[in-house]
């Protein structure tokens, strides 16, 4: 039986892949600091399969106790994620999502993990006129997004001591455990429900969607396919889920005919891009 490593494990996508993982018959390890949802880990808690560690990467002991026992697969989620919170917490953001990320690294190497799955983001891109390949030029316009970029060097760097695969991960949606309303389709959803009022900078700007469901079944394919995929850069999601913003707002307008929708004339996110994922459905089927 594999055991798997999941940074950020009680997180809104580190939930859902920890459930899937299992379901897979893997031995799963969760370290997370449960800084949201502190009973997200009482769902799994049961299963003989699961252990829980609470901690901060920033840790070192924390750290070292997640390799006590022999691990084959890291799978790093673990982040101050998006724009908005990078600029609310640089100091955190540099200290988790560089500085902690290449110590555990260091450590997978250190302790012979058998494969590294790295938790990136198409928002590298930032703007891009082109349908943008894992070949494209980066563009990241926020901190969050230059901590993701240099791990993805630091990766590739260490190719000759470590097996990885680096995601590009699509915006993602969807229900979980442990709820993220900051997200797209999640945030525009749950405004219109309750307030029938979305208001969107940028309305043509488009942005890959990957749910949440369907991220967690592609990463434990990747797993599985582990030897033929590893050492790659994948774009994370379908080609058929590249929307604009207003796209998303009125498939929502379909289901909540009152709602209004305003369009503003300023806004801080100005990410477009549209993304191919051949190069994944390349390497793995997802029938």
């Amino acid at each position: 039986m594999k055991k798997v490593l999941i940074t950020g494990g009680a997180g809104y996508v580190g939930s859902i892949l920890t459930k899937q993982l299992l379901k897979n018959n893997f031995q799963v390890i969760v370290v997370d600091t449960l800084w949201f949802n502190q009973e997200t880990p009482n769902i799994f808690i049961h299963d003989p399969n699961y252990q829980f560690i609470r901690g901060d990467l920033r840790n070192s002991k924390i750290l070292e106790k997640c390799f006590e026992t022999q691990i084959d697969f890291v799978i790093h989620t673990a982040a101050v994620v998006g724009d908005p919170a990078s600029k609310l917490f640089p100091k955190e953001t540099q200290e988790i999502n560089y500085d902690a990320s290449v110590n555990l690294i260091n450590l997978s190497i250190k302790n012979n993990v058998s494969g590294f799955i790295f938790f990136s983001t198409c928002s590298n891109y930032g703007i891009s006129d082109n349908l943008a390949t894992e070949q494209s030029p980066l563009n990241p316009l926020s901190l969050y997004a230059e901590t993701k970029v240099n791990i993805e060097t630091k990766l590739m760097e260490s190719t000759n001591q470590l097996n990885w695969i680096i995601g590009r991960l699509s915006t993602v949606y969807g229900s979980s455990p442990r709820m993220r309303f900051d997200l797209t389709v999640n945030d525009f959803t749950l405004k219109a429900f309750k307030d029938k009022y979305i208001d969107i900078f940028l309305p043509e700007s488009y942005r890959p969607y990957i749910h949440v469901f369907d991220l967690a079944n592609v990463i434990t394919t990747l797993i599985g396919n582990f030897e033929s995929a590893k050492n790659n850069v994948f774009n994370i999601g379908f080609e058929n889920e590249n929307y604009k913003k207003i796209e998303i707002a009125n498939a929502i307008l379909e289901f909540i005919p009152d709602l209004k929708i305003d369009i503003l004339k300023e806004g801080g996110d100005k990410r477009d891009y549209q993304v191919d994922f051949s190069k994944l459905h390349k390497y793995i089927s997802l029938e």
